[in-house]
């Protein structure tokens, strides 16, 4: 006599509940069933914890179990605010100075306040796409920028933002380890004896090589005060110049870029802080070194670069996918965008408006007008500290979201996305060092790159969604005023469309006239 049953295998159990979807099969399987509860068969029947469980209890069982293992961030909000303002304050804000001596100061502020409030729509309507990705409503999943396009629309598109997205970041990229490593060189000539040093490559009939060095003492008192005192500049653009700022640069930022996110949200702490201090004692010399309004025009004579500056100053949505996914649950993503996104343009306004009105012919990169000598000691000391922090601790950053990006759908791995991410930019940047290749590459990649990806694409991808599902999201965009009909919510969406597209097409326009 047999006292009890083997329990189950569990395909069994599938077997079992594959055919309880038949009714027939169930009628054939009941008297088996009556045999196997009646009296007699008692021992027969399952023990109750070997028993067949429903679907939908292994379903639920299943999301509990997972809930366990679930991603949670561990970004607050000092960190949060820190990356995305750091990821506000790149290289083109050290271009805001001449931008408001050329443009004007109405006009500059107006874009400024423009760009600011299109960017942050931007970024909340992305973050609120990528919360409507299956089971991401509270960001525990990783969805990357261009998974979030391949999640709505197909395989081509992630390729295609994969692509855009490289070569946006790429821009901003080389151009901060290009500005990073001239203020090296340039606090080296100033401070160091015989200066700088640089092997400098050419062809003269044939490929040559010398070691050069540089000072500040090859600069007259003119070249100073007007901010033109470059490292390097003097040999044209007949050959490319491998410097020792550039050596510590790579030194330096290269082993903060192979971290993760994490690991760069305290060095994106030091550097928020770092922003701060230097931006005080920025306005401090200004005030006390006098305003001049008539280094400063109301309407300015040039706008051809206007909006393509301003545009790569706001290039937030490259930062907002991975930073979803890191950040703390509590962290309130509307609060962070736009509070980041307020305080970056007041600091934009007073360090652009009142540095021009400071410098008689601020240069380019005020950087070099600051370290010239003309304001002092603690200036000069100041815009050092500023960039190598402010400017280089973005370098580690943008490598890293480059990389998160590309491991992204397992499209490449961490080795070989490094490849692309870290290595390949620490390894091209020298070739744009002097010259006018960093000015040419922030005008037209903030107008063809930055306007893709940080305002066209995110709009029209969250313009889809809206069509195509009816998952409202988990993010407050407008805030207490929050559409909820789908035509309005559509509205918006166009209405944002056609400014991207506008402040686009100015920046195209005013490449040509510029």
């Amino acid at each position: 006599e047999i006292d009890s049953t083997p329990a189950l295998t569990s395909d069994d159990n599938l077997v079992l509940e594959m055919t309880q979807l038949s009714s027939d099969s169930v009628d054939d399987l009941s008297p088996l069933i009556v045999e196997g509860t009646s009296e007699t068969n008692h021992d027969l029947a399952y023990p109750t914890s070997d028993r067949p469980k429903p679907t939908w209890f292994r379903q639920m069982s299943n999301e509990l179990s997972e809930g366990w293992t679930t991603h949670i961030g561990s970004i607050g909000y000092l960190g949060s605010v820190s990356i995305a303002v750091n990821s506000l304050t790149g290289p083109a804000m050290l271009n805001l100075p001449d931008t408001f001596q050329r443009a004007g100061l109405i006009p500059t502020i107006l874009t400024l306040i423009f760009v600011a409030i299109l960017s942050s729509l931007c970024c909340l309507h992305m973050s609120n796409t990528i919360s409507k990705v299956r089971g991401n409503g509270n960001f525990r999943k990783e969805i990357e920028y261009s998974e979030t396009f391949e999640a709505f629309w197909g395989h081509k598109s992630f390729i295609g933002t994969q692509i855009l997205f490289f070569l946006c970041i790429s821009c901003l990229n080389i151009s901060s380890i290009v500005d990073t490593s001239q203020v090296v060189d340039t606090f080296l000539g100033h401070w160091f004896p015989g200066g700088s040093a640089a092997l400098y490559m050419y062809w003269d009939e044939g490929p040559h090589a010398e070691f050069i060095r540089w000072s500040y003492h090859s600069c007259s008192q003119e070249i100073l005060e007007a901010g033109d005192c470059v490292p390097f500049a003097d040999d044209g653009d007949v050959g490319h110049h491998l410097t020792i700022g550039y050596a510590i640069c790579v030194l330096v930022f290269l082993p903060m870029a192979l971290m993760d996110l994490k690991e760069n949200a305290a060095w994106q702490v030091l550097g928020f802080v770092v922003l701060l201090v230097c931006s005080v004692i920025f306005v401090i010399i200004f005030m006390l070194e006098g305003l001049n309004t008539d280094y400063i025009s109301l309407w300015g004579t040039s706008w051809g670069t206007l909006f393509g500056v301003i545009l790569f100053n706001y290039a937030l949505v490259i930062a907002v996918p991975a930073w979803l996914y890191e950040k703390e649950p509590t962290v309130d993503v509307p609060k962070v965008v736009n509070g980041s996104a307020i305080l970056s343009t007041i600091l934009y306004v007073l360090i652009g408006a009142l540095g021009a009105m400071t410098m008689p012919h601020a240069s380019q990169n005020m950087l070099e007008s600051m370290m010239s000598g003309t304001f002092g000691i603690v200036m000069q000391i100041c815009a050092s500290v500023f960039a190598f922090f402010i400017i280089g601790l973005g370098i580690p950053l943008f490598c890293v979201l480059k990389r998160m990006n590309l491991t992204g759908k397992e499209m490449l791995s961490k080795s070989h996305a490094n490849l692309f991410a870290v290595y390949l930019p620490f390894s091209i940047s020298w070739l744009f060092y002097t010259g006018d290749w960093v000015t040419q590459l922030l005008s037209w990649g903030g107008m063809i790159f930055t306007t893709l990806v940080a305002f066209i694409l995110p709009v029209l991808i969250s313009l889809h969604t809206l069509e195509e599902t009816d998952e409202p999201g988990s993010v407050l965009i407008y805030g207490s005023w929050d559409f909820t009909e789908k035509s309005s919510q559509a509205t918006a969406l166009k209405v944002l469309l056609v400014l991207s597209v506008l402040a686009s097409l100015a920046g195209l326009a005013g490449n040509f006239v510029g």
